[in-house]
């Protein structure tokens, strides 16, 4: 038994780690379709005869590449220990693909978890953006993106049991991943950051508008089929909502995401059974609903989308990934409820806790939790009726404002939620009083529009345009 299991090791350690230069690519014997099915291909290529029948898209070829071995021990191993047992390699990443399914499923959490670029899905192209590991910079090392990646990654590598035992996994929605893997690595190639000549427009340039358009359709057909898995194409897109649209308009895509939801879950406890069979569904409804949640303070709405039970989905672990305590979280969701305006004295008291909350730590934590706490007041105090007290409700508000953008300045852009303090940012730039804050504040947007995924393009413009009423600009 010992040295069957360290025959699996080695071939396991063989293939994962591949020497030499390649040799050229494979592709398997059955398209995707016909896998899912359990139905025989017959390789009428590029679309076989059984799935034209069954009147179903061809989901493809998945290929491989083949590499040349440095020595020719090394090579004469590997195809030895492949051909005398073929299932070796394959068992083994079938169990541990099944339990990482069940694992994420479970937690409603993504674990990081390479691709395999033998198991590519179906439509890839030989040679596709998400065949490269993306290199990310500091900022988006605490990006909701970097989930998103690791949770579309983790789907294609899975195979055999794993997606047949999925009846959701489809061909739409395979495809409609992989698509979404290719999309979000040419937008991050794309940034002008990354680009060697520097031009500001080739992040949208037709490549990636061809990207995003092949998603785009993929998640058309997914929603046709009222699939589950196009909670994650919509997650995607709403994810880059919020980095493109004017800052706080990106309602759009939450409102389709809710409609899936209430299609398919009406209660935690039927959301609860369908992320066991949707992989990461429990994390981009909490991302979501946090986005519309921060979207309606920085409006200054009360026309929040996701209803109560949602937000209570968020955890203290998502609270320490943005860098938000949870009660600074519960006050801005009763600013959003619309509960300032009818209990106006009460919110002034929460608001006053939050002041009091406030520390002296220098750690990246305390420092993105004093910037939301400093938030929360400006949240409230800012859609509180004028009373007798106005003038110390503006010295208090400015002394908000001077403390957040104190933290802002003192907190260094590769922070891992540097990029999170985009709202308290926001409210302190618009109600700036001095040049200095407006100077941290333009410094803040500056770094955003220059971290790996390009971000929130108008928030300067905004606070710039408040800044010229105030004479401050």
């Amino acid at each position: 038994m010992a040295s069957s299991s360290n025959t699996k090791d080695g071939v396991l350690q063989q293939r994962n780690k591949p020497v030499g230069k390649p040799r050229g690519m494979r592709r398997d014997r059955d398209c995707r379709s016909c896998k899912l099915r359990d139905v025989k291909c017959d390789l009428n290529r590029p679309s076989c005869g059984e799935c034209i029948a069954a009147g179903v898209p061809c989901g493809g070829y998945p290929q491989r590449v083949i590499w040349v071995g440095a020595s020719s021990s090394a090579k004469d191993a590997s195809l030895s220990s492949t051909s005398t047992s073929p299932s070796i390699i394959t068992r083994p990443r079938q169990a541990r693909s099944q339990s990482t399914l069940s694992r994420s499923s479970d937690s409603g959490l993504t674990p990081d978890r390479p691709a395999d670029s033998s198991l590519s899905p179906p439509d890839r192209p030989v040679s596709s953006p998400g065949d490269e590991p993306i290199n990310w910079s500091e900022a988006d090392q605490n990006s909701f993106i970097r989930p998103l990646v690791s949770l579309c990654q983790q789907i294609i590598s899975l195979d055999g049991d794993a997606l047949r035992s999925n009846h959701y996994l489809s061909v739409e929605a395979l495809r409609l991943i992989s698509r979404l893997r290719d999309f979000v690595q040419a937008r991050i190639d794309g940034h002008p950051a990354r680009a060697s000549t520097g031009r500001g427009d080739l992040w949208e340039s037709e490549a990636m508008a061809r990207y995003r358009l092949d998603a785009l359709m993929s998640l058309k057909d997914t929603l046709k089929a009222t699939n589950p898995f196009a909670f994650i194409g919509i997650a995607a897109f709403a994810f880059f909502e919020v980095c493109d649209s004017g800052f706080g308009d990106w309602q759009r895509h939450l409102y389709g995401a809710k409609s899936l939801l209430d299609y398919h879950c009406k209660s935690r406890a039927e959301l609860d059974t369908l992320s066991r069979s949707v992989t990461g569904l429990g994390e981009m409804v909490i991302r979501l609903v946090w986005f519309d949640t921060t979207g309606s303070i920085i409006r200054g709405t009360t026309d929040l989308i996701f209803e109560s039970w949602h937000r209570d989905l968020l955890t203290d672990s998502f609270f320490r990934t943005v860098g938000c305590p949870a009660d600074t979280f519960q006050l801005f969701t009763r600013v959003a409820s619309g509960e300032v305006a009818s209990n106006p004295s009460n919110s002034a008291i929460l608001a006053m806790e939050q002041l009091l909350k406030l520390n002296q730590g220098t750690t990246d934590w305390d420092r993105s939790a004093n910037a939301y706490r400093c938030a929360g007041v400006i949240a409230v105090l800012t859609r509180v009726s004028e009373e007798p007290a106005a003038i110390s409700k503006a010295a208090t508000i400015t002394l908000a404002v001077d403390r957040a953008c104190q933290i802002i300045a003192a907190t260094p852009s590769s922070s891992q939620f540097y990029i999170h303090m985009a709202v308290p940012a926001y409210l302190a730039g618009i109600n700036a009083s001095t040049v200095k804050q407006c100077d941290v504040i333009r410094a803040y947007w500056h770094n955003c529009n220059h971290a790996g995924v390009r971000r929130y393009p108008d928030g300067l413009a905004r606070c710039e345009e408040r800044w010229k009423m105030k004479g401050l600009a």
